[in-house]
């Protein structure tokens, strides 16, 4: 029950379990909690009596939480929450309120995502794939960009109608390597299935995989819901074929 739970904030800013990369641990009026983060709170426990049943819980939760079917989505007094259940149908964790069922279910999503660890520092500020010539085709104008940036590296860019920055690439040693990542780009932009929500630092980007090969990130986004609108298969039907 939520009540059982303590708020939302006082789940934040606790020291890391060295044991368990994911989880944090804390005490307060004589019971022992922990939650588990993924860039942001995801889940929270209730009060253990001691320090090895607290142990004993994150332990369920690890065995428990990229198993889809132990996780539902609860209605409490007009708020949602995602809530972790044991094989037992023992509850074992609980994330904070979500406004509705939607957030909730993209929430989970996240939640039972396997994370890239994408490296930032092989891409390029957002600003410095903007305002590059464009590619002509032959029905025109295009939204892709290719370029050599001062570092030596060769990049490409993919732009929003509006001129903002929809995905861009790492870097490449060679013009050669650069040109056979934008074609598998170009092959798969719109595949709606090709596309993941990742948290990194609690900043969200839509990351365009192929297999599990990365090919192109978008910029950072504050939310997993203002990410996931970017692609494909967060974006308005009517507006997709208007794209690139």
């Amino acid at each position: 029950m939520v009540d059982d739970y303590l708020k939302c904030k006082s789940y934040e800013g606790h020291p890391a379990d060295p044991k368990n990369e994911g989880f944090s641990l804390f005490e307060k009026l004589g019971k022992f909690y922990f939650s588990y983060q993924k860039g942001s709170l995801l889940l929270r426990s209730e009060g253990y009596a001691d320090a090895s049943s607290r142990t004993k819980g994150i332990a369920a939760v690890k065995k428990n939480l990229e198993v889809r079917e132990r996780w539902n989505v609860e209605e409490v007094s007009k708020k949602y929450y995602l809530v972790l259940k044991s094989g037992n149908r023992k509850e074992i964790g609980r994330s904070c309120d979500f406004s509705s069922k939607a957030k909730a279910e993209e929430a989970l999503k996240l939640l039972l995502e396997k994370s890239t660890h994408l490296n930032l520092q092989n891409y390029l500020e957002v600003d410095q794939y903007l305002n590059r010539p464009r590619i002509w085709d032959s029905y025109g104008i295009t939204g892709y960009v290719k370029f050599q940036h001062e570092d030596g590296k060769h990049y490409f860019g993919v732009y929003n109608p509006d001129a903002t920055l929809y995905l861009r690439s790492e870097g490449y040693e060679s013009e050669e390597d650069r040109d056979i990542a934008f074609d598998l780009m170009d092959s798969i932009i719109l595949l709606e299935e090709n596309y993941r929500i990742e948290n990194i630092n609690g900043r969200y980007y839509a990351v365009l995989f192929e297999g599990e090969d990365v090919v192109a990130i978008s910029p950072d986004f504050g939310s997993f819901i203002d990410a996931f609108v970017t692609t494909p298969g967060g974006r308005p039907r009517e507006i997709q074929g208007t794209m690139y």
